[in-house]
């Protein structure tokens, strides 16, 4: 919010104490937890070649439009092995959900994107199934998304999109608390390699938390989860009865993704 004062000579300490201020504020918001956007799209194989298509239209309309926009870094992914293939899942962070607000306003604006969406939408066949969205709060322990970084000319590293459930709020609490305690910890150590980690705020299967992690191929998988399981400190926390899987995880979703070749996140 910007803040217009008349300050006279007498009142110099006060302006100094107001940017002061400010400049905590400023700082206060910086250390906000980001808000992750997961998009899903859900599709067909089909003779209308509904996933060329839908392909085409992020690559060509979609990934042009956040970059004037100032989205910051956009995941795209084909889903390689998981729940309703085919289908495609798009990842924004938002330093806020009054950034969020900005995004979407500037999407509104955008006349290019407006025209391309509308085109894309306005065939005899539909683009797409569905549309499925969840909102995550990034968690305390990692609160903004972490880009991998490039790798040109190498292969598309893999990601898995992983989803806890449990039977109660407070036992997705309790499983927060351990990975902001340790685990995400043990997961960079033993090369499961942090995107997000995230609290759903809204979406299905609530409550739940969310997170995105990569490695250079599945060979890397492999040798990761192995040495993350043999981790003596992933044993030690995972034995404690507050934290056991099977006291505040009922349920695990696994999706293997891998980015689309024009994805900034890869």
């Amino acid at each position: 919010m910007n803040r217009r004062s008349f300050v006279t000579a007498s009142g110099a300490a006060g302006l100094a104490a107001g940017a002061a201020s400010t400049a905590g504020a400023a700082s206060a918001a910086e250390s906000f937890n980001q808000f992750i956007e997961l998009r899903y799209l859900y599709l067909r194989n089909s003779r209308s070649n509904q996933v060329g298509r839908t392909r085409e239209f992020l690559e060509k309309q979609h990934l042009p439009m956040a970059k004037r926009n100032d989205f910051g870094a956009v995941g795209y992914f084909d889903v390689y092995l998981g729940p309703n293939m085919p289908a495609m899942v798009m990842v924004t962070a938002h330093d806020s959900l009054a950034d969020m607000e900005v995004k979407m306003a500037r999407k509104r604006a955008d006349k290019k994107w407006m025209a391309a969406s509308d085109q894309f939408g306005s065939g005899d066949d539909a683009p797409f199934d569905r549309s499925e969205v969840w909102l995550l709060r990034a968690f305390d322990g990692m609160p903004k998304l972490e880009v991998p970084s490039t790798r040109e000319g190498k292969p598309s590293r893999f990601f898995d999109l992983r989803t806890y459930e449990a039977e109660t709020y407070r036992d997705v609490r309790e499983k927060i608390r351990m990975f902001n305690s340790e685990e995400i910890g043990i997961f960079r150590k033993t090369g499961v390699n942090p995107v997000f980690f995230g609290e759903a705020v809204i979406g299905s299967k609530l409550p739940n938390l969310t997170y995105l992690v990569w490695y250079d191929d599945m060979d890397a998988r492999t040798a990761a989860w192995t040495k993350f399981v043999a981790d003596p400190d992933w044993k030690r926390i995972s034995t404690k009865p507050e934290w056991a899987n099977n006291e505040v995880v009922s349920n695990i979703t696994n999706t293997h993704l891998k980015p689309l070749p024009f994805s900034p996140i890869r």
